[in-house]
């Protein structure tokens, strides 16, 4: 028999076995099901692609399109987990929906604590965005000394050298000091001629972020430390002396005033390092404070010290906690122990911030290949969803339904299949994070209209 014979047969044999594949019921081994054979599946698409379109995104209220039902609470209240019940009085938002009128006149500062969801000022760029075209503001805000994602975050241009980075995550192997930390689970120690270098930049929301009115550097100084800086290329000024005797667990805060494309600030000395701050005198200010691989607990590891400090210097009017990516798994039988722990860490900021609003965010939509070739979420996103959901309602804090809003179940394949998010079907991209920003901006919007319409009503009846 010729070569090309047996080629031929060799081929008519394998097509026969997975024709004959595709036919077996879906195996199972331990908790694991094993995905059915398709020999088509890399050219078909899923089935629910003429039901739903791309992205079946949410309105700002959070209810879906595409005829998806309503969710009832028990109080009557449409929409629990999207978006605030006017039945909830006061309002979880209210301090924060009420400053947004004074922006014109002084900063409403928000701080965003996540996971890598937001890593590289993904989502937070957008969001930060459409809140300063609306009510004003300049600069990315918070930017730690040294990033591992500098040439990753296109708000802002980071050339900073010389620094050593401590982090809580990684405390087994960079000799953290837990009592250390500052408001990011970060410090920052310096070697000799190490500088911190900002520049605004003209790449994306170029009218926002290329220069700023003033920064601010936070650091505990030891004694003998001299900082000098340099705005837009100028030549160094003193910043800042450590008199000879300081306490090692105080922040200070030293500001640059003027209109600020660049600022490099060089180290002479030691102490710890935080971050810098690039904002205007009004306006929004968004903090974007990622930690890749973290559950959320680590938010509440930063000593109360050290953040009633940063609290005085730094107040916020809203704080955003959203997590969930290293948390959900199909593995996962009950979500009480984190809940219950992250309960704590909520309780820590509502007593060091007593005047902010609190608004926590679910995980986003994960999806994974299941047994029928297709994608969808993955076991246990739901369930942590609701376990977010209720104890945002056990804090008496305000709650969005981001896996509701971006379109729910296999949405985030679905922002794939449109290149806005990675193949991981995990995390988005750039090109998602203008997406689910947008989303996110619509719901603050949306409840700013019901608020207002609130106190119009309230007025009125007094």
């Amino acid at each position: 028999m010729n070569k090309g014979l047996r080629t031929f047969l060799l081929m008519i044999m394998v097509v026969g076995a997975l024709v004959g594949l595709h036919f077996l019921p879906t195996l199972s081994i331990g908790d694991y099901e094993l995905r059915a054979v398709d020999v088509l599946s890399d050219v078909t698409k899923p089935a629910d692609d003429k039901e739903e379109p791309a992205t079946a995104m949410s309105d700002p209220s959070g209810t879906e399109h595409q005829g998806a039902s309503h969710d009832i609470a028990a109080d009557g209240c449409e929409n629990p987990a999207d978006s605030l019940c006017d039945s909830i009085q006061p309002n979880p938002l209210a301090h924060f929906l009420s400053r947004l009128d004074s922006t014109r006149l002084k900063p409403v500062r928000i701080a965003y604590f996540g996971d890598s969801f937001i890593e590289g000022d993904i989502l937070t760029s957008a969001l930060r965005e459409l809140l300063q075209q609306e009510y004003g503001g300049r600069g990315v805000g918070w930017t730690d000394i040294q990033s591992s994602v500098a040439g990753f975050r296109t708000t802002v241009l980071e050339l900073s050298q010389g620094w050593n980075e401590h982090n809580v995550v990684g405390a087994n192997s960079s000799g953290f000091d837990m009592s250390a930390q500052g408001i990011s689970g970060r410090y920052y120690t310096p070697n000799a001629g190490a500088y911190i270098d900002l520049r605004g930049q003209k790449r994306v929301y170029a009218e926002h972020l290329d220069t700023v009115q003033r920064a601010t550097l936070y650091f505990t100084p030891a004694p003998g430390l001299k900082l000098a800086c340099s705005v837009n290329g100028e030549t160094y000024e003193p910043m800042y002396e450590a008199p000879d005797s300081v306490s090692p667990d105080t922040v200070e805060a030293v500001t640059v005033k003027g209109k600020i494309g660049r600022i490099r600030v060089t180290v002479d000395g030691d102490g710890r390092f935080y971050g810098m701050a690039l904002e205007s005198w009004r306006g929004i200010s968004l903090d974007c404070f990622p930690m890749r691989g973290s559950v959320g607990w680590h938010i509440g590891t930063v000593p109360e010290n050290i953040l009633r400090q940063f609290a005085r210097l730094r107040q916020y009017d809203l704080i955003i906690m959203h997590f969930g990516l290293n948390m959900a798994s199909p593995s996962v039988k009950t979500y009480v122990p984190y809940q219950n722990r992250f309960k704590q860490c909520i309780e820590l900021y509502k007593r060091i911030f007593p005047k902010a609003s609190f608004l926590l965010v679910s995980m986003n939509d994960r999806d994974v290949r299941g047994a029928d070739g297709q994608f969808h979420t993955m076991d246990g996103v739901l369930q942590l969803v609701e376990a977010q959901r209720q104890m945002a309602e056990d804090e008496d804090i305000a709650f969005w339904n981001l896996q509701k809003a971006m379109g729910g179940e296999g949405s985030m394949a679905r922002l794939q299949q449109e290149g806005k998010a990675n193949r991981d079907y995990t995390h988005i991209n750039f090109r998602g994070g203008e997406v689910l920003g947008k989303l996110f901006f619509d719901f603050l919007q949306e409840e700013k209209r019901k608020y207002d319409g609130e106190m119009e009503r309230l007025k009125i009846e007094d």
